[in-house]
């Protein structure tokens, strides 16, 4: 009886001292992070360009999230208000289907100067 505890023992002893990938710990301390929740808004800084495609980005920038929410800043009110009425769904559509990691429920749009 005290044989197999000794070797149960030792087996975790072992266990708990072998290498582990580099890629399991580097996710262990992304994972909640705020390195790694930044990591998550840079695919979707890249996947809006493509979302939205050439004509709506040239007159958009992500301006970031917040929770599941994108917040987009548009260079005019008949840019936004277009976006807002007729091509909202369309991009949460896109974005839904384009992103891995982060989910987005919905996209506010506001004036902003870039």
């Amino acid at each position: 009886m005290i044989r197999r505890h000794q070797a149960q023992w030792t087996q975790t002893r072992m266990a708990s001292i072998l290498p582990e990938k580099a890629a399991d710990i580097l996710k262990r301390l992304l994972d909640g992070s705020a390195l790694g929740r930044n990591l998550e808004h840079v695919e979707v800084y890249s996947v809006w360009r493509v979302v939205a495609g050439a004509e709506i980005a040239r007159h958009t920038r992500v301006a970031g999230l917040r929770g599941n929410v994108l917040r987009v800043e548009v260079d005019s009110s008949p840019w936004l208000y277009e976006l807002a009425g007729f091509h909202k769904k369309h991009l949460l559509a896109g974005l839904s289907s384009n992103l891995k990691k982060t989910k987005v429920v919905d996209i506010t749009f506001k004036i902003g100067k870039f």
